[in-house]
Formats: structure tokens, sequence, C-alpha cells
């Protein structure tokens, strides 16, 4: 009982040491919180450039750090050629199983469409039933540009070797097959 009566006089003995620990350790967590606020601050000025996130969109104030590198000589940089325009396309139409006129009437369709580099319609050795386009290396793009003007069902395909007829002399970059499926309204018998 001698116990009991110190502890509630003065706070002294046991008790005193308990209220003088859950005092430090109060302090002790606040200190640590306190210093956990400060590196979170460090760290958020180190790690976030400001680029990301409400502030950036609308803060036009804020000045952006941005670095770039120079590329060596001895890398070379492959800078991408824009796809040719269709007036720039040099095509040649051939007859490859459609009925006669086919081949002219696709020629005056594609010009319609701004292909106005083109050579004289001719006739393919070969019959297709389908409508083909084909383009020299490199010209996927216009190729697949191609044959949606063409129209529904036309598949692009590499361009053959030996190259279709008159496709040399004619310089074409692209042919394009008119397939015996292609109907025409016109009575024409050349190609």
């Amino acid at each position: 009982m001698a116990d009991m009566s110190r502890q509630e006089s003065g706070g002294r003995g046991e008790g005193g040491d308990v209220a003088r620990g859950a005092g430090f350790a109060a302090a002790k967590g606040a200190a640590l919180i306190a210093v956990a606020i400060v590196v979170g601050v460090v760290l958020l000025q180190v790690v976030d450039d400001g680029s990301t996130g409400p502030v950036a969109s609308g803060d036009t104030d804020r000045t952006t750090t941005t670095t770039t590198s120079v590329p060596d000589e001895s890398t070379p940089t492959t800078v991408p050629t824009p796809p040719k325009t269709p007036d720039q396309l040099r095509v040649l139409v051939l007859n490859s199983g459609a009925p006669a006129g086919a081949a002219r009437a696709m020629r005056d369709a594609l010009v319609e469409k701004g292909y106005t580099n083109q050579g004289t319609p001719a006739d393919d050795n070969t019959t297709l039933a389908t409508s083909a386009v084909m383009c020299r290396a490199g010209l996927d793009r216009e190729a697949a540009a191609l044959a949606v003007a063409v129209g529904e069902g036309t598949v692009a395909e590499a361009f053959r070797d030996p190259a279709p007829p008159n496709a040399d002399t004619e310089q074409a970059e692209c042919v394009v097959l008119v397939g015996s499926a292609v109907s025409t309204n016109t009575t024409s018998t050349a190609a």
C-alpha cells in the first residue's frame, strides 16, 4: 500500500516512470513523423519533374528542362520518306482476264481518283479472278492505298519477277491487274 500512496501523491516512483516514458514515446513518434514528412517533400522535389498531373496541364509559368542527345556520327539516322501522292505514283493498268475495255475503264476511274501519272493500258498474259496491285519494293503504303482505290476485293502483292508486260518500258512503280471479276460498261475492244 505504500507504493500506491506514492503514485497518488506526486507521481514519483513506478507511476512517474510510466508517465515520463509515455511522454518520451509521444515526442519520439512526433519527431519520426516530422522526419518522414521532410524526406517525402525532398523526394518529391527530386523525383517529380512536374511534367504530369493537374499542375503541368494548366501551369504555363513552370519551366521544364529537356535533355537531348546528339547521335553518334557513325550511327546512320533514318528519316522516313512520306508516301507518294497518287499523282506522283507511276501506274500501269493491265487487263488480266477482265472483259475487253476494262483496263481502259479502270485507268479512267483511277485518273478521277488522282492517279494521273499513268502509262497506256495493255493486256497482261495472265488471267486473274480478282484484281491485284503490285508495287515495287518500298512502296507498301502506296500499294495499300492503290488497292483501296481500285476497289473492294483487290489484293496487294509483291512485284513479279520478271515484271509484267510493259511495266519496265513504262517505268511503272505500280501495276494494276484487272481481274475477270471486274465488270465494265465499256464496249471498246482495247485493253
